[in-house]
């Protein structure tokens, strides 16, 4: 199939009013690729659970160019345009350089606009966001951290904006040699041809000569809204194994992206500041919550290999446990959350360790998982290894027993 095709079949779909993208990805969970979109009926995408009058606008529109009202007809227009240009493209979920971890969220974004290197896409990285107004200190922190990620192979992500995102960008661009040869990504609130803000221009330019890539899931010409950014945020952090916060007042969009982060399954740091600083506040409050307190890249990177090395680990003592069931009896599953249990015992830091109750088993493994924010059971599934149905049944007798407490974003614990 062709690729206009394809973006065409989706493109229409996005178009309606009325589907959002959790809409979308649960069409595209129900396909057995993207590309199967372009040959379903109407019918088909109501078994999927999408209201008829929806699907019937979408089997009417996708039939003929000369069905599309204007806006439809003009955004598909610049899609193609957009794709013409050197370095340009557009990326859904099903394709090669789409980041794996980003199409792995519910309301991951259908389109991804990009202008550079789509390779970095899936490579390792790490966000750091903060204060569009910080300190010296905070551009001084942000530069040097990002620019000894860039130095021991990691990319950098971040937003574009004035303040903490600039400099990070900046500090992955200078590494040490002198030559820039450091990558970095940016997600932006706006089109790729309406940089946000202007001043940046330049620095976006030099992202993509220095190898990176800019990225976004609006139209190229979409100017930046404010509601555009709480949105951006969620690919910032999505697409990232952790997020680092440098300087956030108590209420703001730094910490937003922090949470989301923790929902998605993925790392938080956050660098410790003067107690006297408002912006040190919300790096405080997130450090009392659970996150990972780090002086340097060093510090992040260390924590980031221990955790992938336990996950690792404890799949191979699952994996040990079943295979040497038949040979010695018992229940595999009961010596794999011993072993498991062990190593996530060993793991933790002294610094982030909380009291923990007296629990055995699976009870123990998920407490460990748990933290004072808010975790999903997808999460759980991630950090433990443990099925769903086990988790579930096993934090409705820890809620009972008074250990964790449901919330809004999932579980914590008590």
């Amino acid at each position: 199939m062709l690729k206009d095709e394809l973006l065409f079949a989706w493109w229409t779909l996005s178009s309606i009013q009325g589907i959002g993208s959790i809409a979308l990805n649960k069409i595209r969970e129900q396909l057995p690729h993207c590309s199967a979109l372009a040959e379903c009926s109407a019918q088909d995408l109501i078994s999927m659970g999408l209201k008829s009058e929806l699907a019937l606008a979408w089997q009417q529109s996708k039939t003929s160019d000369n069905n599309l009202n204007p806006f439809v007809f003009a955004g598909w227009q610049k899609i193609q345009t957009w794709c013409q240009q050197p370095n340009c493209g557009v990326l859904l979920p099903d394709d090669k350089y789409y980041p794996e971890a980003l199409a792995a969220l519910r309301d991951a974004p259908i389109f991804l606009f990009y202008r550079g290197n789509p390779q970095l896409l899936n490579e390792s990285s790490i966000a750091i966001v903060g204060s569009r107004n910080p300190t010296h200190y905070g551009r001084e922190q942000a530069f040097t951290i990002a620019q000894q990620l860039v130095m021991s192979d990691w990319h950098v992500i971040s937003g574009l904006a004035i303040g903490i995102d600039g400099e990070a960008h900046k500090g992955a661009l200078n590494d040490s040699t002198g030559i820039g040869r450091g990558k970095t990504i940016a997600v932006l609130g706006s089109g790729l041809e309406e940089i946000y803000p202007k001043r940046h221009q330049d620095l976006a330019d030099h992202i993509v000569m220095a190898g990176g890539v800019l990225l976004s899931e609006h139209l190229p010409d979409i100017k930046a809204l404010a509601q555009h950014f709480p949105r951006r945020n969620r690919i910032v952090s999505g697409m990232s194994l952790g997020t680092l916060v440098i300087e956030a007042a108590y209420k703001s969009g730094s910490l937003i992206t922090a949470r989301l982060a923790a929902e998605q399954g993925r790392e938080v740091f956050a660098l410790p500041g003067a107690v006297t600083n408002p912006l040190s506040r919300g790096c405080h409050q997130l450090i009392k919550e659970g996150a990972n307190l780090i002086e340097n890249a060093t510090d992040i990177i260390n924590l980031i290999n221990s955790d992938l090395a336990i996950e690792t680990r404890a799949a191979e003592v699952e994996s040990e446990a079943e295979n040497q069931h038949d040979l010695f009896g018992g229940s595999a599953g009961q010596k794999a959350a011993g072993s498991v249990a062990r190593q996530v015992e060993i793991a933790q830091s002294p610094v982030l360790r909380l009291e923990v109750p007296k629990l055995e088993g699976l009870a123990k493994i998920i407490y460990q998982a748990l933290d004072v924010v808010p975790t999903s059971i997808d999460a759980l599934v991630n950090r433990t290894g443990l099925s769903v149905a086990e988790i579930a049944q096993q934090l409705i007798l820890m809620e009972l027993k008074g250990h964790v407490a449901q919330t809004p974003g999932g579980y914590v614990r008590v």
